[in-house]
């Protein structure tokens, strides 16, 4: 398309602004009437609005009306036109005239005809100027394209909007964590709740009974996982708050029969009441009891079907066992392979419990599996027993003595507090539990000639801790040794009533014969039975 100025159309429309717009000359002639009416009355067309054309054109032909009466009309639309060529309101004037014109004062045939010709040449002129006026609006063509290109730009734009979903996407999955989080929490609450007040049976239609041993000197909460190891409760916070609810802490040690379809309160009231001191079922299982000697359990050992009681002798004197042992449990045998007059090394080591001695191919094994409980329940306690002024053997020869003469943890506790001030000013430690175990007895009341007795095991003449331990003792026997009471009011004596296990502990020998006295026929009493 040629280039064309900014103001092209406007200076177009200018006749005469260009110099190709000036009208040719014409040869000037005489004006005829005829055709200056004919200019005149073009003129007038072009003033004329749409409305008046339409009138003028489509009014009825005066055929009849004679030619000379349309000269005079004319003339003056021809005087109002070049009147209207002076003034603008004189125009207006002008068009108001023509369409108050009376039939006589019409236009002839002849001026219509020239008028619609007229009229016809301007309508296409003026096709032409919008055709050529149209190539314009293709040419903002490339506007359109622009805007279609910023269209285009917001679609490019589109990773911003992703952004803001990207935003709304986050928010969204940090809403959804959020009430996850908040579900998850709140289910843990209600399922934590709902465990510590589950008493209910765990089965009700198993009434299958299983045995279930509970040791001496086990704590609410170990008796708990006991129960829940045995799936009789649902859980031991369920177990605790039971107890304590119902103030249900005095639980006995010893063998019960209890089913899955017990509930909390059925349990509680059987371990209220005690279990059995033997295991129920004899035929599968060995138990050691709190204070039992290595002699006594061998015994146990040989009334199985499967092992003798020479075979379990022979292998805990086996040194080489003995060695593998220690290498195995270096912080819990490593002073008892070092002491000198034992008996029985393992003497002490072996854990008071029930075993399952089907589980065992060998009597290696089985001893092995006793040695291993013993330390797994030490083990809590080296790094106190190495700040202690003894060493393993002499803490379990101690233990071994308060686990023979004491019952309950408080007189356990004192106890240990008596030989411990013992050991403290070179005192012997004279229990009878010593004397007996070096007799190998089990008398009631020992004599004076027993105490007289040659033998490292003798502490009434012998001071110290002996050789070694003298039975197998229980943690809560440890735990009495490791933690004494009453040391600082300096007991050195006590004596038991034998029938009502109370006990008397006194400072001196005088007082301690005065106890003695008081007792010493209820003792003796105690002898045959």
């Amino acid at each position: 398309m040629p280039f064309e100025p900014r103001n092209s159309r406007y200076e177009k429309s200018k006749k005469g602004f260009l110099k190709r717009d000036k009208p040719k000359d014409q040869p000037k002639e005489a004006p005829d009437e005829k055709s200056t009416l004919l200019d005149d009355n073009q003129l007038e067309s072009k003033r004329l609005t749409p409305q008046l054309k339409e009138e003028t054109l489509t009014k009825p032909k005066p055929n009849d009306q004679p030619k000379q009466n349309d000269a005079k009309p004319i003339q003056n639309v021809q005087i109002e036109n070049n009147s209207a060529k002076e003034e603008l309101p004189a125009k207006l004037e002008a068009s108001v005239e023509i369409d108050h014109l009376t039939k006589d004062q019409r236009l002839t045939d002849e001026t219509v005809e020239s008028l619609s010709r007229r009229s016809r040449l301007n309508s296409n002129k003026a096709k032409k100027q919008t055709k050529k006026v149209a190539p314009k609006v293709v040419s903002e063509r490339p506007i359109k394209t622009k805007k279609s290109k910023v269209t285009r730009g917001k679609q490019q734009r589109r990773p911003k909007a992703k952004k803001v979903s990207g935003k709304r996407r986050v928010m969204w999955i940090i809403l959804v964590l959020v009430i996850v989080i908040v579900g998850v929490i709140g289910w843990r609450g209600i399922s934590a709740y709902q465990q510590s007040n589950n008493y209910s049976a765990m089965q009700p239609k198993n009434k299958k009974k299983q045995e279930v041993y509970i040791p001496q000197g086990s704590t609410v909460q170990q008796i708990g996982q006991i129960l829940v190891n045995k799936h009789l409760v649902h859980s031991n916070k369920a177990f605790l708050h039971y107890v304590n609810a119902h103030d249900a802490n005095n639980m006995l040690a010893g063998y019960y029969q209890l089913s899955p379809s017990m509930p909390m309160n059925v349990l509680v009231n059987r371990l209220l009441k005690g279990g059995s001191d033997t295991p129920i079922n004899h035929d599968m299982v060995l138990t050691m009891t709190e204070g039992e000697g290595i002699d006594s359990f061998a015994k146990k050992v040989g009334s199985s079907k499967k092992f003798t009681e020479k075979d379990f002798l022979d292998k805990v004197n086996d040194q080489t066992f003995l060695e593998s042992l220690a290498k195995k449990y270096p912080e819990l045998l490593t002073s008892a392979m070092s002491a000198k007059d034992t008996r029985y090394r393992l003497e002490g080591y072996l854990y008071p419990a029930t075993y399952d001695y089907t589980r065992y191919k060998t009597v290696e094994d089985l001893i092995t599996a006793m040695v291993d409980k013993t330390d797994t329940e030490m083990r809590p306690y080296y790094s106190k027993i190495k700040k202690s002024n003894m060493n393993m053997q002499e803490l379990m020869t101690v233990s071994s003595l308060v686990q023979g003469e004491g019952v309950g943890d408080k007189d356990m506790r004192i106890i240990a507090g008596v030989f411990l001030n013992r050991l403290d000013i070179d005192m012997p430690i004279q229990s009878d539990v010593a004397v007996k175990y070096a007799l190998k007895t089990d008398r009631v009341n020992l004599s004076i000639d027993d105490t007289m007795v040659d033998s490292p095991y003798n502490l009434y003449r012998n001071p110290g801790y002996g050789p070694g331990p003298m039975n197998n003792p229980s943690i809560q026997a440890v735990k009495a040794v490791l933690n004494p009471k009453d040391r600082q009011k300096k007991y050195l004596y006590f004596v038991a009533n034998l029938k009502t296990g109370a006990i008397t502990y006194t400072k001196n020998q005088d007082d301690h014969d005065a106890a003695v006295a008081k007792v010493d026929d209820v003792n003796q009493g105690m002898e045959n039975k």
